[in-house]
């Protein structure tokens, strides 16, 4: 009988079957030319299964991963129409206004309010606030402050400091140095010398008014360029995460492609573009003038681009085939190799003589079937063992052999 030599595990079982056909008393039994040893396992090395199983994931990684990694990459020449920039413009100048609108809004409630609030009457002040804080949920607090700063009645949360100076406008912001900006609005009571009702507008209802599909991240800035609320999170008064975006809420326009796209930029680093716009508050009411300014900005691989499509197309199936990779080697070292190698382990300590450990076929395959052969040869074996165990010892000589009626 020869030996496999395709494989580790195939060998190491080929050799421990001739070992256990010399047992059973075949040509390499007892009696055979070799004296019982049977066939030994070959010295020269072989690789196993896990080691084929490694070289073919090496060999479909140098395929897969170069799809995923290098086809298709975009680079620098890659260009973004004016139409999608001049579009990031436009959306977030809506934006922009939208949320100048609501500002006014605000405003124009405290004005409403503030024809209902008597100083003099502390109690039914402060249901008036209590009222208007149910019916506007944009507001976190809500307060009359006299001339001095001193709060005369409230409703809401903890009031901050309001100051009356002429040269501050009736929308701000302040509570620098805290977890979150204070935006605060103000309008004064009408025949009441010094005295305002101010209103604390949530930063959350603002961040509220920034979030929209197709538009990126989205950040309300001050003159200074400091973040007071964002579509996705944001320390308060932080800068821009990019020294282009603070430079294009500066200076207003700059240079995009061939000629000047207005408040509409492309930011590029390495392979990144960035399409980015910024849109001052304009118009009318209170809060024009405030000098804050709606920056957005997105990267450009978000938009319907030919070259970014085809990338994404690689990547994902530099994806599906690594995936693929996984699933099916991992099959294959489930269903396969690890059945093999225990099998190989099995007829290796059978034909050492371990008689005692059934066999049991883990599927239902070839390697199953060569398991349930081995474990007929193992009761063969087993047999045979306790024959031979049960087998009368020779007498001795000058001893009687015991008869049918010898005693």
């Amino acid at each position: 009988m020869s030996v496999p030599s395709d494989a580790a595990e195939a060998a190491r079982i080929g050799s421990a079957l001739e070992r256990l056909r010399g047992q059973l008393g075949g040509p390499g039994g007892p009696g055979g030319p070799d004296g019982g040893k049977g066939t030994k396992r070959g010295g020269r090395a072989r690789f196993g299964i896990r080691a084929q199983l490694a070289v073919t994931a090496v060999l479909l990684l140098l395929w897969c991963v170069p799809v995923g990694l290098l086809l298709n990459r975009t680079d620098d020449s890659v260009g973004v129409p004016a139409p999608m920039v001049n579009d990031q413009r436009d959306r977030t100048g809506l934006v922009s206004d939208r949320v100048r609108r609501a500002l006014n809004e605000a405003q124009a409630d405290l004005v409403s309010t503030s024809r209902l609030v008597d100083v003099a009457d502390r109690a039914a002040t402060e249901k008036v606030l209590e009222d208007a804080l149910r019916r506007h949920t944009r507001y976190a607090a809500l307060y009359v402050v006299e001339a001095g700063g001193e709060v005369a009645a409230r409703a809401g949360g903890d009031p901050h400091d309001w100051s009356d100076e002429k040269d501050l406008p009736l929308v701000r912001i302040s509570g620098e140095g805290g977890r979150k900006p204070v935006l605060q609005a103000g309008a004064p009571l009408p025949e009441q010398e010094g005295v305002t009702l101010a209103g604390e507008v949530r930063v959350e209802f603002l961040n509220s008014l920034l979030k929209r599909p197709g538009l990126g991240e989205v950040r309300v800035a001050d003159a200074k360029s400091r973040t007071l609320a964002a579509s996705d999170g944001f320390l308060a008064f932080e800068e821009l995460p990019r020294e282009a975006l603070t430079d294009l809420v500066r200076a207003g326009s700059v240079q995009v492609g061939a000629g000047p796209v207005e408040n509409g930029l492309l930011v590029r680093d390495g392979d990144t573009i960035t399409v980015a716009a910024a849109a001052p508050f304009s118009g009318g009411g209170v809060a024009a003038d405030i000098g804050w300014t709606v920056v957005s900005w997105q990267n450009a691989d978000r938009f319907q681009i030919t070259a970014y499509e085809q990338e994404d197309r690689s990547v994902l199936a530099g994806l599906l085939g690594l995936a693929a990779i996984v699933v099916c080697l991992g099959w294959v070292h489930l269903v396969v190799a690890r059945p093999l190698r225990a099998l190989a382990t099995s007829a290796e300590k059978l034909a050492d003589g371990d008689l005692k450990a059934v066999l049991y076929p883990t599927y239902h395959d070839e390697v199953g079937a060569v398991v349930r052969s081995l474990e007929l040869i193992r009761q063969q074996l087993r047999t045979r063992r306790q024959q031979q165990t049960r087998r009368p010892a020779d007498p001795r000589p000058g001893e009687p052999r015991l008869g049918a009626g010898g005693r």
